[in-house]
Order: C-alpha cells, then sequence, then structure tokens
C-alpha cells in the first residue's frame, strides 16, 4: 500500500501523473496519488485538476502558498497509507519500472532514488546555467550517493514510512528556497535512521531561467545560514567547507572587499550563453560571506 504525494506550484504535472498512475495500476497494490497545488496561477490549477477524474486520485488546491516544508507535511494529513512515496512535480519518470523498484523497498525506513538531467542541453540560452549546474554538479552515480547516502538525500524522488515523517517533519520555519532537505537528512541522520540508495532517478523537466536560478540561489544561502544557527556543526556542505578554509587561511576578510561592482560582472558572465561553473561557486561563496558578515 502506497500514497503518491506531489505537491504542485505553477507546472503542469498531468503527464507526471498520468505515467506514475499507469505503473500503479500495472503493479496491482493498493495506491492513491494525491497531489496538493500550493497557490498556483489559475491555468495550472485548470490544468491539473482533470486528474481528479481517475479513480484513487485527489487533487487538492490551496489559496495560498505555503511553502515547500509546509506542503510536504501536509501529506501527512491527506495520505491514508503508510509508505509515501514524494516526487516534485516538475519531474518525468525515467523508467517503466519506476513504481515496481520501489515497491521492492517498501520495508525500508527511507529510500532516496536520485535524479537526472537530459545530456542534450536546452537550446534555450536562457536556461543554460540551471542545466549546467544539475548535470555536472546535481547528478550523482548511485556509487557516490551510497557512500554519501545523506549528504546525496534530496526531496525530489524518495520514500518514507509515515510514522517516521510524522516524528520528524520537514522544518517549517523554511519558508523559501533551499535546504529543507538537507535539515531533513541530518535529523534523520541524528536519530539514526538509514537512507537506503538505489538506482531509480527520475528527470528535471523544470528548468529554471539563469535569472530564477540566481535569486533561489540567494534564497537557499539566506536558508542555510538560519540552518547553520539551528544546528551548529553542518559537515559535508561544500559551501561552509570552502568557507572555513578561507576562514582559516585568513582570506574570508579579503573577499569582502570585492566591490559590488565586480559581483555585478560576474552574475552577467553567468547570465550569459556560457555560463561558468566556477564563478558560480565564487558567486555563492560573495554572497555566503556577505551573509556571515
Amino acid at each position: 500500500m502506497i500514497s503518491i504525494c506531489i505537491p504542485i506550484h505553477n507546472y503542469n504535472a498531468v503527464k507526471l501523473i498520468n505515467s506514475i498512475y499507469r505503473q500503479a495500476e500495472k503493479i496491482k497494490i493498493p495506491f492513491e496519488i494525491i497531489a496538493i497545488d500550493d497557490g498556483s496561477e489559475d491555468e495550472f490549477i485548470k490544468l491539473n485538476s482533470s486528474i481528479s477524474n481517475l479513480k484513487n486520485i485527489q487533487f487538492i488546491s490551496l489559496k495560498k502558498n505555503i511553502g515547500r516544508s509546509k506542503i510536504r507535511n501536509l501529506f501527512l494529513e491527506k495520505t491514508n497509507f503508510e509508505s509515501l512515496l514524494f516526487i516534485d512535480c516538475d519531474c518525468s519518470i525515467s523508467s517503466e519500472n519506476f513504481l515496481k523498484n520501489y515497491q521492492k523497498k517498501m520495508n525500508n525506513d527511507v529510500v532516496y532514488g536520485g535524479r537526472k538531467h537530459h545530456p542534450i542541453p536546452p537550446k534555450d540560452e536562457n536556461l543554460k546555467l540551471r542545466w549546467l549546474y544539475g548535470i555536472k554538479i546535481e547528478d550523482q552515480t548511485i556509487d557516490y550517493r551510497i557512500n554519501n547516502p545523506y549528504h546525496s538525500f534530496k526531496s525530489n524522488n524518495f520514500l518514507i514510512k509515515k510514522n517516521i515523517l510524522s516524528n520528524i517533519k520537514f522544518d517549517e520555519a523554511f519558508t523559501g528556497y533551499g535546504h529543507e532537505d538537507t535539515l531533513l537528512s541530518l535529523e534523520l541522520k541524528k536519530n539514526k535512521i538509514n537512507i537506503s540508495q538505489i538506482d531509480n532517478p527520475v528527470y528535471h523537466e523544470g528548468i529554471e531561467s539563469n535569472i530564477i536560478f540566481l535569486n533561489k540561489t540567494k534564497e537557499g544561502i539566506d536558508n542555510l545560514c538560519k540552518l547553520e544557527k539551528k544546528m551548529k556543526a553542518l559537515n559535508g556542505v561544500k559551501l561552509i567547507t570552502y568557507y572555513k578554509f578561507l576562514k582559516k587561511m585568513k582570506m574570508d576578510k579579503l573577499l569582502l572587499f570585492i566591490a559590488p561592482s565586480t559581483i555585478r560582472l560576474i552574475e552577467l558572465q553567468l547570465l550569459s550563453r556560457s555560463p561558468s561553473l566556477w564563478l558560480f561557486n565564487l558567486y555563492k561563496l560573495l554572497i555566503y560571506i556577505r551573509k556571515k558578515a
């Protein structure tokens, strides 16, 4: 028995839901698909509400956006089964055996299936930075994930026991973009709850424009600073590791003197047709150091 949980915000999730629905019917186990719209625009509500005509599917529309953490916790109230499978709405299924692969692992506490980006770059140059970051940084091999189960965990594609999520939950103080899954994985580690890693990825289809991705990056750094205050020791977060190294070498203060105009030039390069991931990492570090100052 499995509850498939799909949080939606301003995205057409009909294709994803239909794919999951077909697979759920084939494996012949009791299932439900719960899709909760988090305050989307009317056009997306209209598109996605059409799936409620299918058996065992419930579409719930919230009038106001409540955020990435709170909406995931809301599924605890709306689902009926013990195994909860979370899939982000802007994903596509990579395998005809996607749901069957999770079915085999339903006795595990937490299972992460992974994420991929399509190898062919998008034609729209305004999407290049997000795609490049995804394929070079976010896409991780199964071997890496097995060796780094907590560090590699993301909330885009995972199975979890309902009682575990009820006890830990996503931290609703994190209302913006980024690191709500980092905190969840740290809480799982703290409570000695194993994260099993399987090769069962989804493809990330909802590639944001370069400017939106930069703005979300800033939001993510804000959340990381909040997370530091909450958890204190955050081992494995690369941005913090780089910062600590620079601080040890007494170079962090030096980077504070980089002029805002220089940071703006870096932004322009990142918004270009050939963005540099090296400059993107430097950009994140500069923003982070200013937040820490």
